[in-house]
């Protein structure tokens, strides 16, 4: 007979699950807000850590169950929303931080190159159009049409 699966190690089970990861990371939209949600997951366990090192300091103990329950439900939808606040703040200003230190990089990228690497590209696109135009006018002088054009004075 198989044995019982048993939880991981550091798990919940059953009353003592806390869904504060699913509502600030499982339930985000997209990438982005997944990222989000994760760094805001980790200012709730800085909280979480800080709030039971306080217990310790002055009750000389951990948190009991009934005490980590109580934390886990004091968490409410604008404890979240202040905790998503802090990661999308601290994302946007990581994502500008790297687009200073690439900007330069990328303005080199896009201003470099040669004379010729940009010259055969216009000049096949000169030579397209005017074949173009060319056969427009055969196909319009074959269909009667004439132009009134006049060359000189």
């Amino acid at each position: 007979m198989a044995e019982p699966e048993k939880p991981l190690e550091g798990t919940t089970t059953g009353n003592d699950y806390n869904s504060v990861f699913e509502k600030l990371v499982d339930e985000a939209d997209g990438s982005d807000a997944t990222l989000v949600g994760l760094v805001a997951y980790g200012f709730y366990k800085i909280s979480k850590r800080d709030w039971a090192m306080q217990i310790r300091d002055e009750a000389g103990r951990k948190p009991t169950s009934e005490e980590l329950h109580a934390f886990a439900r004091s968490q409410t939808d604008t404890v979240l929303d202040g905790y998503r606040s802090q990661a999308d703040n601290i994302v946007a200003t990581y994502a500008n931080s790297v687009l200073k230190t690439q900007e330069p990089v990328v303005y080199k990228k896009a201003l470099e190159g040669s004379f010729m690497r940009s010259f055969w590209p216009s000049f096949w696109a000169s030579v397209t159009f005017a074949v173009v135009l060319v056969m427009l006018g055969i196909v319009l002088a074959w269909q009667g049409v004439s132009l009134p054009i006049k060359f000189g004075t």
